[in-house]
């Protein structure tokens, strides 16, 4: 099967290839000095701002920011996949693409890819069809109706409908003439569309939602949002993070905005999926929205890649301010000279879509004109937590906490005038400024030495057994593996040392606990999800206690928000703590999705309680096979120790096949290994 396409021929292409004739023969070019102009073909306009530089081999768009070589002209004219473009250009010179050679895990990765892109495209059309189509469509047709949605705008972002139902979308597309297909069916789990029951099975991940399709910057399906349409929690529900999707990387609306062919100058940074399609429905085609997820650096590198302006929006609430402090600490060590940022807030209890709809296109605008500079955001966000900032002690902390914010700065110039503002906001001199920032950086690098210094001495614990599949580690080169030492089993190694392993318990006081906490405050609601909590008996300490107890409470007496269940544990020992843990959170994480983030976070407690429960029953093999030989073992107590042994390993590889993506993953040896095992135990 063929590969990956080589550099070497990648760079051949390119010196063969002259771009100006790629893109004359595709848009009409003039020559202006030494280089070629055109009106842009990426947006609408009149008056040419697209540049074609033949002596650099580039392209670049003054109006709406496209650039790029031959190859990424063809991708985005001709609205092609990498692949087809060289092959397009490869053509036109006569040259034969070489293909590298995949190895057999190589080409089942992109297999399964290829497999998963055409499944929620097929999920996809489904979801539209069900909004045109199905009985029941009125209720979803009614609400897009009263948020002032067009039919034009559903059909733009391709929004569907999900019936209610246990098994809607695994009948339509997991079934071939009533017979259920097992690739299709395991494709459709991968890419988070159906949920496995632990008692075997599977049904529909979104029922009775608003669907909005999720699409990569190239237009491909790969995930979803949904809106309930009845009491259903949480209200806002996406697809989990699969193969294909990752929040972090993507922006819902990215796609879209690039359609409009229209000069990109700025991105708005919205929250949500209506507040998106609301403010494209009234003429703003430059907003985008996170996933539930706080703004990563890749989004933002994504966004100044295409328009050098992005303008942060949020609600003029608690959660909103923290939500831009967030934005404010991912944006300033990635800001280059040239970009620009502004943070817009918006009055109490409204949002995008309904001051957008309540005030005008043009009014909005306005708005977004008068946004507050990331400068003056910094400095009066800071003096927030001041008393008195214009006192000599507040002028100094302002300083203590500004200066290590602006000194990661990239941006030569946008530094030096961040250190202006700073220095005339402090009266101190700039150069002071800089000498501090200095001096705070170098202690936080020296602490952050110690720490891990003091980590790696450390002992860590040794393998409990030769084929322990749960963890991975890098070779001498650097690269991942996942395969088994391969040493002796135990019980053939002769005598073993009489010191019992101590197992411990690891996960006691793990730092997600915490972090469980205060998700669970945030979302009580999230209590009456969780059926079983005999997990966390893994997490013996304290903080799994109050987890516990938070939990159980919450079951028996159920609350809908943070101050209803902080009043009900009013009288609890550990109330200050809960209240302090809910403060915390607030300060930093408040504006995510705190259900589904709550949910996430109990689903990693529990993957994490089964692996120790492994760890501790590969440990008790470690002390039966060290106080006894083998050899001196009776027909039965050999038996029983095997028996041990192989549920050990099966739930090891049944481990790896959890983490790594099915049956698939593991090694023809592993298959081999478990498919004898799965034998045996039947």
């Amino acid at each position: 099967m063929a590969g990956r396409i080589p550099q070497t021929f990648l760079d051949d292409l390119l010196a063969r290839t002259n771009i100006v004739d790629v893109v004359d023969s595709r848009v009409k070019l003039k020559k202006a000095g030494k280089n070629y102009h055109a009106c842009c073909p990426f947006h609408n306009e009149k008056t040419p701002s697209f540049t074609v530089a033949g002596d650099k081999q580039f392209y670049y768009c003054f109006g709406c920011g496209a650039k790029g070589n031959a190859v990424s002209f063809v991708m985005e004219y001709d609205n092609v996949d990498f692949p087809t473009a060289v092959d397009t250009l490869a053509g036109a010179l006569g040259m034969e693409v070489p293909k590298e050679e995949l190895s057999p895990h190589q080409q089942q990765q992109a297999k399964q890819r290829t497999s998963l892109y055409d499944l929620m495209e097929a999920a996809n059309r489904y979801y539209q069809q069900q909004l045109r189509f199905h009985p029941e469509r009125q209720a979803s047709v009614d609400y897009l109706k009263n948020r002032g949605l067009s039919g034009k705008a559903a059909k733009f972002f391709q929004i569907g409908f999900a019936p209610q139902g246990w098994d809607n979308l695994k009948n339509a597309l997991a079934f071939d003439d009533k017979q259920l297909d097992d690739d299709k069916h395991q494709g459709l789990i991968s890419a988070g569309m159906l949920i496995e029951k632990e008692q075997g099975g599977s049904y529909d991940r979104f029922r009775n939602r608003i669907v909005f399709p999720i699409r990569d910057i190239r237009g491909r399906t790969i995930g979803f949002g949904a809106r309930t349409l009845g009491d259903e929690k949480p209200k806002y529900l996406n697809s989990p993070e699969t193969p294909i999707f990752n929040k972090g990387h993507e922006l819902y609306g990215l796609y879209e905005c690039r359609q409009i062919r229209q000069p990109l100058k700025r991105f708005l940074v919205v929250e949500g999926y209506m507040d998106v399609v609301a403010l494209h429905e009234y003429g703003l085609h430059y907003a985008v929205a996170t996933l539930g997820t706080a703004t990563s650096e890749t989004h933002l590198q994504k966004l100044f890649k295409i328009a050098p302006e992005v303008v942060f929006c949020f609600d003029g609430d608690a959660a909103g301010q923290r939500a831009a402090r967030r934005a404010l600490e991912i944006v300033l060590p990635i800001l280059e000279d040239g970009q620009q940022v502004r943070f817009l807030f918006l009055p109490d209890g409204e949002d995008p879509d309904s001051m957008v709809r309540k005030e005008g296109k043009e009014h909005f605008e306005q708005r977004i004109q008068h946004a507050e500079p990331i400068a003056d955001f910094l400095l009066n966000t800071l003096k927030e937590d001041i008393d008195d900032p214009d006192s000599l002690d507040g002028r100094a902390r302002l300083a203590k906490l500004a200066a290590p914010m602006i000194q990661p700065i990239p941006g030569i110039a946008l530094r030096s005038l961040f250190w202006q503002a700073l220095s005339e906001a402090t009266r101190l001199d700039k150069d002071a400024l800089k000498e501090m920032a200095a001096e705070v950086v170098k202690k936080q690098d020296q602490q952050h030495a110690r720490a891990q210094a003091q980590r790696n001495l450390s002992p860590k614990p040794a393998s409990l057994h030769p084929h322990d599949y749960s963890e991975s580690a890098p070779d001498d080169s650097g690269h991942w593996s996942d395969a088994p030492a391969q040493v002796e089993p135990y019980w053939l190694q002769g005598e073993q040392n009489d010191e019992p392993i101590t197992t411990g318990s690891a996960l006691a006081e793990h730092p997600l606990l915490k972090k469980a906490i205060a998700l669970v405050l945030h979302a009580p609601a999230t209590a009456g999800h969780v059926k079983d909590l005999s997990f966390l008996q893994h997490y013996a300490g304290h903080w799994g206690d109050m987890l516990n107890n938070l939990i159980t409470g919450l079951q028996q007496s159920p609350r809908k928000d943070l101050l209803a269940t902080l009043s009900l544990f009013s009288a609890d020992p550990n109330f200050n703590e809960l209240k302090t843990i809910a403060e915390n959170h607030n300060r930093h994480e408040g504006h995510l999705s705190q259900e589904q983030a709550a949910l996430d976070t109990l689903t990693k407690l529990k993957h994490l309680a089964d692996a120790q429960e492994l760890k501790n029953q590969r440990a008790s093999l470690s002390r039966l096979g060290a106080n006894t030989s083998a050899r001196t073992l009776d027909d039965e107590q050999r038996q029983k120790l095997m028996q041990s042994l192989r549920q050990a390993e099966k739930r090891a590889l049944e481990d790896k096949m959890k983490k790594k993506g099915g049956f698939d993953a593991l090694s023809p040896e592993e298959q081999a290994k478990y498919s004898s095992l799965t034998n045996l135990s039947h």
